[in-house]
């Protein structure tokens, strides 16, 4: 356990990260506001209070927000970290141990699209399928600008694309669509983040989430009780430092797996 904590927060995935307190708190009122930057398309926003979301980060690893200045770095509890790592391995393993499986995966962080590509690799080698709606490129939306939008996946991993290009989203209507998409029933599980996980979890779908410590919509769904496998660690980080998190996620084959 230690060596994989001292390695997240030498990273920055934890412990003192680089997002400002201001920008968690700021967040944290677009969300009760009803901001669709900010909801990621979930519903607790309706009865909750600024003081429910800032609550709700805390309580998953947030630190005390409220103690610091607007312009001190924030911080991730590395123990909240690991518990959310832990949370993920063990609820993929369940699914590789229990046969068969339909999952699908998507990100609206184009940085993280190594980590869901590794997760990917591994479940399709393990058996399970990965679900793969609106793919082929074709335009079916549009962005909030305005701009023709697809969904383009890379190692199975869904992701919004315009203008040629894989984009950051926070936008749940994305996946909306593709859970419409979907044949034969909802997924068995799906891995995401932003409104692409907010969209499976207000579905009642079994989810798996990254969330960033001003993403507050997702830890306010966890506090609710909506989902428990919200994985609170900075998620705007290079991918080579992002990459003690998906070993760690990928280690269900191993005895034990990470000591976490």
């Amino acid at each position: 356990m230690h060596d994989l904590a001292a390695r997240l927060v030498r990273n920055r995935l934890c412990g003192e990260v680089t997002t400002p307190v201001g920008s968690c708190l700021g967040n944290c009122r677009r969300l009760v506001g009803g901001d669709e930057g900010y909801t990621f398309g979930l519903s607790d926003w309706h009865e909750a209070s600024y003081d429910d979301a800032v609550a709700a980060l805390e309580a998953l690893g947030g630190g005390r927000l409220r103690d610091h200045p607007d312009h001190a770095p924030a911080s991730i509890d590395p123990a909240g970290t690991l518990a959310g790592i832990r949370r993920h391995r063990d609820t993929l393993a369940g699914l590789v141990a229990a046969g068969g499986g339909r999952v699908l995966l998507a990100t609206g962080h184009p940085v993280l699209l190594p980590h869901y590509g590794a997760l990917g690799r591994a479940l399709a080698r393990a058996g399970r399928r990965l679900l793969r709606p609106l793919d082929g490129g074709r335009q079916f939306t549009t962005t909030p600008e305005g701009r023709p939008a697809s969904i383009a996946y890379t190692d199975g991993v869904a992701a919004l694309c315009h203008d040629g290009q894989v984009r950051h989203t926070h936008h749940a209507h994305y996946m909306e669509a593709m859970l419409v998409a979907v044949g034969g029933g909802p997924p068995d599980l799906v891995v995401a983040d932003h409104g692409f996980a907010g969209a499976a979890v207000e579905g009642g779908i079994p989810t798996l989430s990254i969330a960033d410590v001003n993403d507050p919509a997702l830890p306010l769904a966890q506090a609710r009780g909506r989902t428990d496998g919200v994985l609170l660690v900075d998620d705007g980080l290079p991918p080579h430092l992002f990459a003690p998190v998906t070993e760690a996620v990928l280690a269900w084959n191993a005895a034990g797996g990470p000591d976490t």
